[in-house]
């Protein structure tokens, strides 16, 4: 990625008061096998900050603040992704020996001794060393001298993911890779944008940015690159997300393209353009997530705090813990993504609730709206009757719950 010029709603008593109407209705199983604690998404992000050259992730405040800052942007990047990436265990006569580019040195098939790598686990070597010209950062996808049974080989090239395995590459499942920042920027790494100045490079942009890169995005991933052509990224979901016309790309970039943040957010600069001003926070826009399913990645829809294939009453336990909260993520409730957990994320949950990735549905029970009506008005969510009829009218689900009744 490279620079370009300047340029708590108070939750009161909600968690007890739906916990307990729950628990009268169908049991403390459900309450405590979803409530006891925060909902993350299936692939999670492992960074390894030991081959840092630069500096920049030393450990002192300023190289703290740097992997609290990578550690939130692997949460965004990971947080919507539900797909289950098998685990690389050799032994038994099968070998894995792993090869990345050394971020702190750029040394090319460099091995970081890395012995395997756990189910749904992206090992990402993180550092910091002087980039040439304009570069902010660069993503290195990790490659591997793979040996033994042919089942062991195709779990380590594929990670369950089969379409990664065809003639025609659909679908990818890395182990990992390895991500370079220039240790010479003058980078922000707060977590919020409000210490942001044009004297600064915002290190959660660029962060996201290269990670998006190690997912795929990239000419030379197959999956991805099968859908250029001419110069523009044909992939269905990302041409439907931009208003029905294939989006232009030069490289492994977008070109020039804008597109909205969250369902009806403010529109941007897609992420995965080639550049990125200084004193500007970029978010990932419906394009780059759509770009992300056309090349194979499952990216949950809104509702599904969990990604796990489904919008049910654990999204919502996920979105009641977090209502109200700022600077949130995915996995918290902010299905619109505008880092906001409020009305407008519970209704889009509402619309959705049942949905499963399938196509299919499941029922939403009486017990569980009485409880979501009961989380509304000790929210202060205005009028929560009318919230609830037009999330379920979007959902599909008034005609079957016709008679249950919104109690007043």
């Amino acid at each position: 990625m490279e620079a370009a010029p300047e340029g708590e709603i108070v939750r009161r008593s909600v968690k007890s008061l739906t916990t307990r109407l729950l628990l009268r209705a169908i049991g403390a199983a459900v309450v405590f096998g979803c409530a006891a604690r925060g909902v993350e998404g299936r692939v999670i992000f492992s960074f390894d900050y030991s081959l840092d050259q630069g500096g920049l992730f030393d450990s002192t405040a300023a190289g703290r603040a740097a992997q609290a800052a990578m550690e939130r942007a692997g949460q965004i990047v990971s947080d919507r992704l539900g797909d289950s990436l098998t685990a690389i265990t050799p032994g038994s006569g099968n070998s894995w020996s792993p090869r990345i580019v050394n971020p702190g040195t750029g040394v090319a098939d460099y091995d970081p001794g890395l012995g395997n790598v756990a189910a749904n686990v992206i090992k990402v070597y993180v550092g910091s060393r002087l980039l040439t010209g304009l570069e902010l950062g660069l993503a290195g996808a990790g490659t591997a001298v793979t040996g033994g049974s042919q089942t062991f080989v195709d779990n380590a090239a594929g990670r369950g993911q089969a379409g990664a395995l065809a003639a025609t590459k659909t679908d990818y499942g890395p182990w990992g890779g390895s991500i370079a920042f220039d240790a010479a920027t003058n980078w922000y790494f707060g977590l919020t944008p409000g210490g942001l100045t044009l004297s600064k490079m915002d290190f959660l942009t660029v962060a996201e940015h290269e990670l998006i890169h190690l997912l795929g995005f990239s000419t030379s991933q197959p999956s991805w690159a099968r859908l250029v052509s001419n110069g523009k990224f044909t992939g269905a979901v990302a041409t439907a997300a931009n208003g029905g016309v294939a989006p232009d790309v030069t490289g492994s970039h977008w070109l020039n393209m804008n597109s909205p943040v969250g369902v009806g957010g403010p529109v941007q600069v897609a992420l995965m353009d080639p550049t990125t001003p200084s004193g500007v926070r970029r978010r990932i826009t419906q394009l780059d997530w759509a770009a992300l399913a056309d090349a194979g990645w499952e990216v949950a829809i809104p509702g599904d705090a969990n990604a796990n294939g489904v919008v049910d009453f654990g999204d919502f336990q996920a979105l009641e813990l977090g209502f109200g909260k700022s600077d949130a993520r995915w996995s918290q409730g902010d299905f619109n993504e505008d880092g906001l957990v409020d009305t407008a994320d519970f209704v889009m949950l509402l619309r959705n609730y049942g949905k499963r990735s399938d196509g299919g549905t499941e029922p939403m029970s009486a017990a569980e709206l009485q409880t979501m009506e009961a989380f509304a008005r000790a929210a202060g969510v205005p009028e929560p009757r009318g919230v609830l009829v037009l999330g379920l009218v979007g959902a599909g689900m008034m005609r079957r719950r016709r008679r249950v009744r919104f109690r007043r």
